[in-house]
């Protein structure tokens, strides 16, 4: 019987301290299916992004949830592009997935890091259109 109390507390224990990286259900976007959408889309979600300045657990979850969009547009680039822009394209693919996982999981410097990146790679991106 007291195994069973000490697991049990061992689990909340253990649920209590990654209480602030606990996931977000995920979200099912329909595909991006031409170019005007991908580049609207991209646009837009890097524009409210941007807009989050404080990157408190609330602005996390918001960037968390626009980055599900914000792949879809993405995808739509790696799978369509050619040469240096779909070379461009992959390399922000991985950065929205780095930070689509911080956001999620509530990491503010580790998020911020990545958007800093970003918007480095974005404003070239778009550039380009």
């Amino acid at each position: 019987m007291k195994t069973l109390i000490v697991l049990l507390m061992s689990a909340v224990l253990a649920f209590s301290a990654h209480a602030d990286e606990k996931s977000i259900q995920h979200l099912k976007i329909a595909d991006v299916t031409s170019v005007e959408d991908a580049r609207k889309i991209f646009i837009e979600k890097t524009s409210e992004i941007r807009s989050k300045r404080d990157l408190g657990a609330d602005e996390l979850q918001e960037i968390h949830v626009i980055t599900y969009t914000l792949e879809k547009s993405v995808e739509f680039f790696t799978l369509n592009l050619i040469g240096d822009k779909k070379k461009l394209a992959e390399d922000i693919a991985v950065v929205v997935e780095n930070i689509h996982i911080n956001s999620e999981r509530n990491r503010k410097e580790e998020t911020r890091k990545y958007l800093n990146q970003y918007f480095v790679m974005a404003d070239t991106f778009i550039k380009g259109f």
